[in-house]
Parts: C-alpha cells; sequence; structure tokens
C-alpha cells in the first residue's frame, strides 16, 4: 500500500488547525489567567499546522525560504507550548528554547540554501526539536509541585516526541547506509507523522492539566474568603468541629476570639470602599505576623473575624489576644495617600460544660466583643476577665 506523505501531512495540519479552533471557543469559558494561558498554547497549535501545511503547498517548487520558514515554524510551536506551561506553573520563562529556535532557522538555512541536503537538515535538526520538546516535559515535571495522571501524560507525550525527533534524525544518518531504501523511506514518513500527531494528543492532556487546576480554584474558592483569602465561616465550622471533637477526646483546652475592626464604617465612608478592602487586606497581614501556624484565622462577616487556638485555655487565648491587638495597634497601614490606624476590639471564649459546639463558642466571643465595645473599643474582654485588658485609643 501506498503512503502518500503529502496527505498525510495534510490530514494532520487540517486536524490541529480544527482542535486549536475548538479549543479557541472552549477556552472563552474559563477564567482569565487560564484562558490566557490556553492562547499561548492554542497559538502553538495554529503555528504546527500551518508549517506542516505549508510543505503541502509548495511542495512542487520548494524553496529555500519555504524550507527555512516551515521548519522554523514547527520549531516555534514547541516554544510556545513551552511557554504556555510556564505561564500555567507562574515561573519565569527560559530564553534557551528562543535560542533553539534560531539554531533551527539558521541550520535550516544552511542545508536549505548553502549546502543543500535534506538528510543533513534533518538530521541535525532533530537534536534542536528534542531540546525543545523535552523543555515541555521539563516544564511540567520540574515547576508541579504535587504531580496528577493529566501532568504525567502531558509530559510523557511530549518525552515521546523528543523520541520519536531523534529517532528520524538517526534514521537520516545511518539509514542510507544500513537500511534497505524502500524501509528507509517509510520508517522516516512514519516517525515523522507520529512526531505531528503526538503534540495534538497532548494537547488533550494539557486541557485536563487546565480542568485539575480548574476544579482546584473552585474548591479553594468554596472555602476561603475571595478577599483576603482566608478561610470563610463554612470552612471554620468544618474545622472547629474537628478541634472540639479533639479537644474532648484529649481533655485539652481550645478557645475562640472574635475580632472587630472599631469604627471600621468611618474608613469607607471617608477613605471609599476599595480602601476599605485594602485595610482588611492589611489588617489580615498583621493579625498573622501575631499567630503560630496551628492558629486558625477566618473571616465571619465584613470586618469580623475568628481565630481558633487549639490547646489554648483563658489565659493563653488571652495572651493571645493582646499580642494580635498590640500588634495591630502598633503598625499603621500607609494606603494611597491615606495611613490608617487601625484599632480592634478581642472577645475571647473558651470551651466549657456550657460551650459544647461552634456556636457556643461564637455566641459567647460575640458578647466578650460587644462588652469590649461598649467599654471603649481597642481592648481584650474575656469571660474570666474581671476587666478589659488594653486601653482605648
Amino acid at each position: 500500500m501506498h503512503f502518500d506523505i503529502a496527505t498525510a501531512m495534510t490530514t494532520t495540519s487540517l486536524l490541529t488547525f480544527c482542535v486549536g479552533a475548538s479549543l479557541t471557543f472552549a477556552a472563552s469559558r474559563y477564567p482569565v489567567d487560564l484562558r490566557d494561558t490556553m492562547r499561548i498554547w492554542i497559538g502553538g497549535l495554529f503555528l504546527q499546522a500551518l508549517a506542516l501545511f505549508v510543505p503541502v503547498l509548495l511542495r512542487s517548487s520548494p524553496t529555500a525560504a519555504m524550507i527555512v520558514l516551515s521548519n522554523a515554524v514547527y520549531a516555534l510551536a514547541y516554544a510556545e507550548m513551552g511557554r504556555a506551561l510556564h505561564a500555567f506553573t507562574g515561573r519565569p520563562r527560559s530564553w534557551v528554547p528562543a535560542l533553539l529556535v534560531a539554531a533551527v532557522a539558521v541550520n535550516s538555512f544552511l542545508f536549505g540554501s548553502v549546502w543543500p541536503s535534506e538528510r543533513w537538515r534533518i538530521a541535525l535538526n532533530a537534536p534542536l526539536l528534542a531540546g525543545l520538546q523535552s523543555a515541555v516535559a521539563w516544564a511540567i515535571l520540574r515547576h508541579r509541585t504535587t504531580l496528577r495522571p493529566a501532568d504525567y501524560l502531558t509530559a510523557g507525550l511530549f518525552v515521546a516526541c523528543a523520541v520519536l525527533a531523534l529517532a528520524r534524525g538517526s534514521i537520516e544518518l545511518i539509514g542510507p547506509a544500513l537500511i534497505a531504501p524502500g524501509m528507509y523511506t517509510a520508517a522516516s514518513q512514519v516517525v515523522f507523522v507520529f512526531s505531528s500527531i503526538l503534540p495534538m494528543i497532548g494537547t488533550v492532556g494539557f486541557m485536563l492539566m487546565c480542568g485539575d487546576r480548574l476544579n482546584n480554584d473552585l474548591a479553594r474558592l468554596a472555602m476561603v474568603d475571595p478577599l483576603t483569602g482566608v478561610y470563610n465561616r463554612r470552612t471554620l465550622a468544618g474545622l472547629a468541629e474537628s478541634a472540639i471533637d479533639r479537644a474532648w477526646r484529649d481533655g485539652s483546652p481550645l478557645a475562640l476570639l472574635a475580632i472587630d475592626v472599631d469604627h471600621f464604617k468611618l474608613i469607607n465612608d471617608e477613605c471609599g470602599h476599595d480602601v476599605g478592602d485594602e485595610a482588611l487586606l492589611g489588617l489580615v497581614a498583621l493579625i498573622r505576623e501575631a499567630l503560630q501556624p496551628d492558629q486558625v484565622l477566618s473571616r465571619i462577616g465584613g470586618e469580623e473575624f475568628a481565630i481558633l487556638l487549639p490547646g489554648a485555655d483563658v489565659e493563653a487565648a488571652r495572651a493571645v489576644a493582646e499580642r494580635v491587638r498590640r500588634h495591630v495597634e502598633r503598625s499603621p497601614l500607609a494606603i494611597e495617600e491615606h495611613t490608617l490606624n487601625l484599632r480592634v476590639s478581642i472577645g475571647v471564649a473558651v470551651l466549657g460544660d456550657e460551650t459544647r459546639a461552634l456556636a457556643d463558642l461564637l455566641r459567647d466571643a460575640d458578647r466578650a466583643l460587644y462588652a469590649a465595645k461598649r467599654s471603649g473599643r481597642n481592648r481584650v474582654v474575656s469571660p474570666a476577665a474581671t476587666r478589659p485588658l488594653g486601653a482605648s485609643a
């Protein structure tokens, strides 16, 4: 059976173009960061489709310019896929792929125009293309902290591309001497076709990677407050339930702090809600600086936060609360042209016979918080306190 390489290249080019066109529509439904990354990858697919189709159009009269263009665009396609993965992982892009693309262009010019030789052009371009394809796989394997099946699939396909590229280069070098002419041509063509199809299949793996990222982002958004990035009330409920069960089982103490920003409405009214949002972000950073890793911070209202303190009795909780209050008081925030001196009131609640669930802890912490507000704000109040800690600003 006769194998027509031109037909195979045309078919592969059209399939690649159709896949890229389909993904262009699919990408519009993804978040902006993933959408931009996907568009870089799709651009690489379109470049590959162009690189495969140009030689078919000009097959009857190939020119040196066409040879250089086709090979350089084919190499650039892999460089763009690598750039997409660097954007996906949030890592700075490398200049190595650009150098490899330039080397492919120079090599194609030298052995397409100066010393015309298809054999040496293919053989010397092979390791350069393999380097670009390996760089795509390396961008996945090196920069991903947790590898998923989609990561292994995509990286594995591009490693296979690199192996096939090297195989094709080896066939061009040793084939004429060791392989029968018919088998040599067939082997070269089959390797070329498979190496052209694999990146299209690799796109499926890349889309699965994007799907994993989207699912992770959705799961994270369900757990955290979208503005401040700390846990939301729903997540606090789940963490508190486990911590309370463990405290009752082990007989260990547990406390909860309720924190509210004093006179926060004045910031929104006088400076604007954008400054208010930045103030909350700054407050979260300050609170985190005063906490230990096992102390859970969450946002439970507009400017109200809660801190879960496993292992803390009332005195330890009051000490943490006072440390937070003082750190916020002593750390003015510079936001745009404003200097904000935030103050917080804090209520303390501890696990006991009458506080056996999160709802009980929140109720007691809110009561203590309102007592701190009534006492002049910028202070800490706990159930066992005979007088508020701190002083009003």
